[in-house]
């Protein structure tokens, strides 16, 4: 058992069991956490980080949507799905990550427009109020009324997943 000596000793471990804590991505209850990354907006450098997105203990994301943390774009899709999987990986074993949303980190990543000039596109056979059209990712020239033969909406980027596509 480790003793510590002096109260600023304490102190720290306590602090840094708080950041390792808030670390953790919460996908459930929000309160304090804006954007429900898991880090409280007291200590979230990055306050808009979109749903399901791994991060850091500061907030910011890990594998950020529009390129390489380090700076760049991504080469491909598939180096951003890459990305997220290795960094999902490391958290899952480290068990900050359950298998669920480890599940719905990836599901969220493949179906993303992330690495792509991809954008969302929302399509329904028939316009009525509250229905749900089917999302896809696809590029913008082919998200229109003429080339799929039913409604279609360019809903920009994103994931489809959770399917963004109400009318």
């Amino acid at each position: 058992m480790t003793r510590f000596r002096s109260l600023s000793a304490w102190c720290l471990v306590i602090v840094g069991a708080l950041t390792l804590a808030a670390a953790a991505p919460a996908f459930g209850g929000c309160s304090g956490d804006a954007d429900c990354d898991g880090v409280l907006d007291a200590f979230d450098l990055c306050p808009t980080t979109p749903a399901l997105e791994l991060v850091s203990t500061s907030g910011c994301s890990l594998c950020p949507c529009e390129g390489p943390a380090a700076g760049g774009a991504w080469a491909n899709h598939t180096a951003y799905v890459n990305c997220v999987t290795a960094v999902a990986n490391q958290l899952y074993l480290a068990h900050t990550l359950t298998k669920t949303q480890k599940t719905n980190v990836l599901s969220h990543a493949q179906k993303s427009t992330c690495g792509t000039t991809n954008i969302l596109c929302c399509t329904w056979s028939k316009l009525v109020y509250g229905s749900m059209g089917s999302c896809a990712v696809m590029a913008p020239t082919n998200c229109n009324f003429t080339v799929l033969r039913k409604w279609a909406e360019n809903r920009g980027t994103g994931s489809c997943y959770y399917n963004p596509c109400t009318w």
